[in-house]
């Protein structure tokens, strides 16, 4: 009998959930969020779509009360990671919707952490839809009433780069401020969330280089570049290469800041040899914004035009051309 075999006959049992299949699920879901730091998200659609399925019917079986909140928590978590491969992979509506189902479920089981979870993914999805006000009305929503410091973090992170985008430098700084307040305050390997749902301290480092990206000038681009080589040095060889690409970008889009195409070239070139599968929209999307800066500050050199050649090939071929094998 293989694990995936033992497991589903732990959680069908008798129709009636105890302890021993709220753990089963409890661990069927942080392997799944573990799984989605090293696994591409369309491979991970179907386990979750079993997971999901699995849930609401106990769920719907009425079970007693005392077993609810973990079913919705559960529930809600599934469909939380559901909305962040669909928004990775470019389907928006269907990542809006799984998030409201997650929302949902996250409001019955009462838990601060995936409610925060799940703002951050439709913030998320409004700021790669370029909806800024959204994106930074979600943020704000969700950082509200956060007292845990890693979400905080992930939030105050998130709205930060939604005001810098949409143009308001006092607000970007001021949440910049209480994001990297609690990056200070944020205790290595003490996350409350599983795998994917944690804010790595990483992300937090590119998404400051955003914002002062955003806020444009040179001494932001120092700023900035700052950012991005800090993210860079706190990822391991056992990072997300997403993460890294994406702190890779930001420290080219800052090179280009400062006038330096040649150093900004080895960042995005290293970018370049992701693979197919995980070359998700938030990816492809900062490619194509560099690739622009690039015609822009050195049209016409020979640097310029074999990265424009090799972006090309880049976005022409990334996660989200199967999305229609998604199963929904």
């Amino acid at each position: 009998m293989s694990t995936d075999d033992s497991a589903r006959w732990v959680k069908r049992g008798a129709g009636v959930v105890d302890e021993n299949v709220l753990d089963q699920l409890h661990a069927d879901l942080s392997h799944l969020a573990a799984d989605y730091l090293t696994k591409p998200p369309l491979e991970l659609i179907p386990a979750l779509a079993r997971l999901r399925r699995e849930v609401f019917d106990l769920v719907d079986a009425r079970q007693r009360p005392r077993f609810l909140p973990d079913l919705y928590l559960i529930a809600g978590q599934v469909c939380a990671l559901m909305a962040h491969a669909c928004a990775d992979l470019g389907r928006p509506y269907d990542a809006d919707t799984h998030a409201r189902t997650a929302w949902f479920a996250a409001d019955y089981a009462e838990d601060q952490h995936l409610m925060a979870y799940v703002r951050w993914i439709q913030a998320n999805v409004a700021y790669w839809g370029g909806d800024y006000h959204r994106a930074a009305q979600y943020a704000q929503t969700g950082l509200a009433d956060m007292t845990d410091i890693a979400t905080r973090l992930r939030l105050a992170s998130q709205l930060a780069r939604a005001e810098a985008a949409r143009g308001d430098d006092r607000a970007a700084l001021a949440a910049l401020d209480i994001a990297m307040d609690a990056l200070g305050r944020v205790q290595p390997g003490a996350a409350a969330s599983p795998g994917v749902m944690y804010f790595d301290p990483g992300k937090a480092r590119y998404y400051a280089a955003e914002v002062h990206l955003a806020l444009g000038g040179r001494q932001h681009s120092r700023v900035a570049l700052g950012h991005a080589e800090a993210a860079l040095a706190l990822f391991t060889e056992t990072s997300p290469p997403e993460f890294v690409a994406a702190a890779q970008i930001d420290a080219a889009h800052a090179h280009l800041g400062l006038g330096d195409i040649e150093a900004a070239s080895a960042h995005v070139h290293n970018v370049l040899a992701l693979p197919v599968e995980l070359r998700t929209t938030p990816i492809t999307e900062r490619v194509t914004k560099i690739a622009t800066e690039f015609t822009t500050l050195g049209a016409g050199t020979r640097t310029t035009r074999e990265l424009t050649d090799r972006i090309g090939l880049f976005t022409a071929y990334t996660a989200r051309e199967n999305r229609s094998s998604l199963e929904e």
